[in-house]
């Protein structure tokens, strides 16, 4: 069975065209017409707009990846296989489909379940500054983990290494000095060669979070009115039990 009916199928497996916004009727019929580069186009279109339902983009972009197959531009085809599964990692192909496309995707889902994966973790305490992360790494590829910090969304980015223990790593934005501060951060897993094997959040994409430092103990006000407190109470203390033993002369 060659390329295209998959197509067909994929086509008829997706809702009604009454369910799917304009944008993705046009792609999918571009693509029922042979119309490759403008089905392209149109998928693009479509995915262009980021607040799409994850299913139906999820759709989209196997979709897209098998047109961009047929186009003969498997790198292409890969990487839209990969944002699909990454959504959504049950999309199967309609029973049917032609081997060599189930193969294809098949390929792609081992090798999207076989990727290391960084999961922030919810905060501990009153310390946003503790940032805590999940690292799954099924294929051991993983050499470190790096927290990457900013004061400025556009950088410059900082590097502190996270400690990790088995899946849970930690690391701390360090402090400004002040009390009242907004930093900007993402998290990536490195190789031993230093390559980028996965981020959570991106320079470009960056977390935020704000960060209110409690002041040192020996500066709080508390302390200092304690403090003047006792230095009074035991000044008085002492001044009274001089007067007390103190003879009057004569």
């Amino acid at each position: 069975m060659s390329a295209l009916p998959l197509i067909l199928m994929l086509l008829s497996a997706a809702p009604s065209a009454a369910d799917v916004p304009l944008a993705l009727q046009q792609a999918r019929q571009r693509a029922e017409e042979l119309r490759y580069e403008e089905a392209v186009v149109e998928y693009s279109r479509y995915l262009g707009e980021p607040n799409r339902p994850l299913a139906e983009r999820a759709q989209a972009l196997l979709e897209l990846g098998f047109v961009h197959l047929l186009l003969g531009d498997e790198v292409s085809a890969r990487a839209r296989a990969i944002e699909a599964l990454e959504l959504d990692a049950t999309l199967k192909l309609p029973s049917g489909s032609p081997a060599k496309q189930v193969a294809f995707l098949e390929t792609v889902r081992n090798e999207v379940l076989s990727r290391p994966k960084l999961e922030i973790q919810p905060s501990k305490g009153e310390d946003a500054a503790r940032i805590r992360v999940k690292l799954t790494d099924p294929s051991g590829k993983a050499y470190e983990v790096l927290l990457r910090h900013a004061l400025a969304p556009t950088g410059p980015y900082y590097a502190t290494r996270m400690q990790c223990r088995n899946e849970e790593c930690e690391g701390r934005i360090p402090p400004t000095g002040t009390t009242v501060w907004t930093a900007w951060y993402y998290l990536e897993a490195n190789d031993a060669y230093g390559n980028t094997l996965v981020r959570s959040a991106s320079p470009t994409a960056p977390l935020q979070i704000s960060v209110v430092q409690p002041s040192p103990w020996y500066e709080s006000p508390w302390v200092y009115g304690v403090g003047g407190a006792v230095i009074a109470g035991t000044a008085a203390a002492l001044f009274f039990a001089n007067s007390q033993t103190a003879q009057p002369t004569k």
